[in-house]
């Protein structure tokens, strides 16, 4: 008889024994039956969703249900208080004006600018946006946002610093808000916040009303972006001045699995027989989020083919597909992670790829229902 405070395998391991000896009663107590059962449940669910992990799905998710921007929100508070502050804390006025994102209104009320600076004022100066592949050159606005009287993230833009200073993002006012507050995140110097401005004319809300949603870097910011990575990955936690590899896990490796017919491909992060990346977003803003922020592409000269930012809402894995281009070789993919850093996937051979046999999954059956998922 097996006591209460058993775990499973102490069950299975007495009954090992047990059954040795002729005519001796195996009897397993309840909980631990029960805990058996969950144990099964819980296994056939996550085999269920790495087997729908090894199928790349591309996740259509509107503006209003996306919880990217107070995913990214919470993740600057994190990093703040990581790496700058000290404390739960922003900038703000006075700590340094080239830095400070100051907001103004249009005459209706309707549409809201953000500059990062007083370049407007005497001797005043606006912050720079400096492209780069140099890690420790690249200096810029990596994003503007602003939020409303209840704290909630009603408008964020991914910038581009190969377009010249003074950083700016413009966005409509959507209605039912009364007040706003500008920030802004410096790639090496955090978070630094604007004064509130005060709504002269709120209007109703209104389901048309634009909604913050996923923003990603444009196509000239890659290089930067990258560098950027490259910097980080340098500095603590990660301390290390190449990007990690499938050898420190294969959770966080970025795997590409090309099409049979070798002009489109898709991404992993993780590998469906160990384990896969999770995708752990802050809907709420408060919640410490835990995802791969973008994934990227390498051909064999360096150039960087794709660059994506993902979006957490709604999924369990990040994946992103993409175009091979004409003349590319081979193709090696990168993730960042908002916590563990830089991930470098294994080179795949474009040509070989192409005519090798992919897996095939079609034995695999799952249903999940994915309104009982807690």
């Amino acid at each position: 008889y097996l006591k209460r405070d058993n775990s499973f395998h102490s069950a299975r391991s007495q009954f090992t024994l047990s059954a040795k000896r002729r005519r001796t009663r195996i009897r397993i107590h309840p909980l631990n039956a029960l805990h058996y059962l969950h144990t099964m449940i819980r296994s056939t669910f996550y085999a269920c969703l790495l087997a729908l992990a090894s199928t790349t799905t591309v996740v259509v998710v509107n503006a209003a249900d996306s919880e990217f921007c107070p995913t990214l929100s919470a993740d600057f508070n994190r990093r703040q208080l990581a790496d700058f502050s000290g404390e739960a804390v922003v900038y703000e006025e006075g700590s340094s004006a080239k830095h400070i994102p100051f907001l103004t209104l249009s005459a209706d009320g309707q549409t809201g600018t953000i500059v990062v600076g007083n370049g407007d004022d005497d001797e005043g100066v606006w912050h720079p946006m400096v492209a780069s592949e140099d890690p420790e050159t690249v200096h810029f606005i990596t994003h503007i946002m602003v939020k409303d009287q209840d704290d909630n993230v009603v408008a964020l833009e991914a910038l581009d610093p190969t377009i010249a200073a003074p950083a700016t993002m413009t966005f409509s006012v959507p209605g039912g808000v009364t007040t706003l507050t500008p920030f802004e995140w410096c790639n090496k110097h955090g978070l630094y916040k604007g004064t509130t401005v005060t709504i002269p004319n709120p209007t109703t809300v209104d389901p048309s009303d634009p909604s913050c949603g996923i923003s990603a870097f444009e196509t000239q910011a890659w290089e930067s972006v990258h560098a950027d990575f490259v910097r980080l990955q340098r500095m603590p936690p990660h301390n290390s001045e190449v990007p990690f590899t499938e050898t420190g896990g294969a959770k966080h490796t970025p795997y590409i699995t090309l099409d049979a017919d070798g002009k489109t491909a898709s991404i992993l992060v993780g590998d469906t027989a160990v384990a896969v990346h999770p995708m752990n977003g802050s809907p709420d803003g408060e919640v410490q989020p835990h995802w791969i922020t973008e994934v990227y592409v390498m051909d064999q000269s360096g150039e960087i083919v794709t660059m994506q930012t993902l979006d957490s809402t709604g999924v369990f894995t990040a994946t992103a597909e993409f175009d091979v281009p004409e003349g590319a070789e081979t193709l090696q993919a990168y993730a960042w992670c908002n916590l563990h850093g830089l991930w470098q996937g294994p080179v795949v051979e474009v040509v070989a790829s192409a005519s090798a046999d992919t897996e095939d999954n079609s034995g695999v059956a799952c249903s999940v229902a994915v309104g009982a998922v807690a």
